[in-house]
């Protein structure tokens, strides 16, 4: 069995050796740079919680980005069910993502230009393309994470593909 300390600091060497797909994955799913600095900070928390049982699992990485995806699905339910009770619209867009430090202005742009293509794209067809294309699942490891057949993942995909073409269409006005 192993200590808290041993436990605080394989957490630790996770959390250091992780956090940038973990937020990537959370941006991609919010398009929010900090709504994904607050989704990816939960999900470590639930992780942690469970941490002595999560570091003995094959694939703790895996466990920890079915929890991001699942805590977003539970945002958008509540953000729907808010607007549905109280008849509130929501805001047609989030706030502008802020840089981070130390990334590059080119890599600013480019999670903007991804932004932009992603926006008109469902949760369900968000989370597919951020784990699919974004990480580099396969579609059986992306059809597991999300709890959802492959078939299905395979037209998920290309529905959003083709949202985002047409997206990209539009904003080139080509």
């Amino acid at each position: 069995m192993s200590t808290r300390a041993e436990i605080q600091e394989h957490f630790s060497e996770f959390v250091v050796e992780h956090l940038d797909v973990l937020v990537r994955i959370a941006r991609s799913l919010t398009g929010n740079a900090d709504a994904a600095d607050d989704l990816a900070q939960s999900a470590l928390e639930k992780a942690y919680r469970s941490w002595p049982r999560v570091m003995t699992m094959a694939e703790p990485l895996a466990y920890v980005r079915r929890i991001l995806v699942n805590s977003a699905y539970d945002a958008w339910r509540r953000k729907t069910r808010f607007q549905r009770i109280f008849g509130v619209r929501a805001e047609v867009d989030d706030p502008p993502a802020t840089a981070r430090w130390g990334r590059s202005e080119a890599t600013v742009d480019s999670l903007s230009e991804i932004d932009a293509l992603m926006a008109p794209l469902t949760d369900k067809e968000r989370a597919v393309v951020s784990l699919r294309f974004l990480l580099g699942l396969t579609e059986a490891e992306t059809a597991h994470e999300l709890g959802i057949a492959v078939g299905t993942v395979k037209s998920t995909a290309s529905r959003a593909l083709k949202r985002m073409r047409v997206a990209e269409h539009q904003r080139s006005g080509v």
